[in-house]
């Protein structure tokens, strides 16, 4: 006897709208079987709108024993779903409920294509790579692996910062800029993208380093191998810098130095098995539409 699939539901706490189209994927999953859990967070967003505390699956707070993570939401959501299920490697099936959504190849519309293709086990997995970061005087609590970018930034609106960079324990360039974002391929769409980063097949395993409003117009996007180890020295007048981890950052002294390289795990992202990086870019970036 096949044993029963189990769905992790997360959400973001922001989509009123999108109400009834949850709870009729809710619906959808339990008739064909599937086991529920609900997000601690996700549950108390749908209870405070007056559901059926009955019709709420039951709820989690760690890691759940589940089979697939469904992340309702936009590309943050997707982000914060993977940052709660950490090195495990279960599936994330994004349902797209906010904007862009680079990462959340389904929409409410999709409930039945998604639900059965997890049955049948025949929807597309997409493992993507993350970078981790390490290094003196990180809080303890603080994220160290990125789906998306690391980036180091200035600290105050007045001041750049310098960023020395060795890569593979070469010196390759100093930075005086705003900023430096070191981003993966599934990264290349978001922070990479806004400041002139080229976009990446996300399957692709390597690194974008992008500068941000960078003192020397010689300094331009550079990408390397998925393999690679950089280190980073900052200086700044101020005498700190921010670091951010998929938009999670902290204040920094300068002098310190970071790490950043591959992490020991992959995010396994699913999509519908004609989901292809050229559609999905016409589509989201909206190409040949007037």
């Amino acid at each position: 006897m096949m044993r029963r699939k189990t769905l992790a539901l997360y959400g973001k706490s922001r989509q009123d709208q999108n109400l009834t189209g949850i709870m009729n994927f809710m619906a959808e999953a339990r008739k064909r079987g599937f086991g529920l859990l609900c997000h601690e967070k996700f549950a108390a967003y749908l209870s405070r709108f007056g559901e059926n505390p009955d019709f709420i699956p039951p709820i989690f707070s760690g890691i759940p024993d589940a089979d697939v993570a469904i992340s309702f939401g936009g590309d943050g959501t997707f982000l914060r779903t993977a940052r709660r299920l950490g090195d495990t490697e279960k599936p994330i099936a994004g349902v797209n409920t906010g904007n862009l959504g680079y990462l959340a190849h389904f929409s409410l519309d999709d409930c039945a294509e998604l639900l059965d293709g997890i049955l049948r086990m025949s929807l597309k997995v997409q493992p993507r790579r993350l970078i981790e970061v390490s290094g003196e005087g990180i809080p303890d609590d603080f994220l160290r692996c990125a789906l998306n970018e690391i980036a180091v930034l200035k600290d105050d609106t007045a001041s750049m910062i310098n960023v020395n960079v060795e890569l593979d324990g070469f010196f390759l360039a100093d930075y005086r800029a705003d900023g430096l974002i070191v981003s993966t391929a599934t990264g290349s769409t978001a922070y990479n993208m806004s400041v002139g980063g080229p976009i990446l097949q996300p399957e692709l395993d390597c690194m974008v380093l992008a500068p941000v409003a960078p003192h020397s117009l010689t300094l331009r996007p550079i990408v390397v191998a998925g393999s690679s180890e950089m280190r980073l020295y900052m200086t700044s007048r101020t005498g700190s810098y921010r670091l951010s981890v998929d938009g999670y950052s902290v204040t920094m002294k300068e002098g310190s130095s970071l790490v950043l390289k591959a992490a020991p795990y992959v995010v396994n992202l699913l999509s519908p098995r004609d989901d292809t990086f050229a559609a999905s870019l016409r589509d989201k970036l909206l190409w040949g539409r007037r």
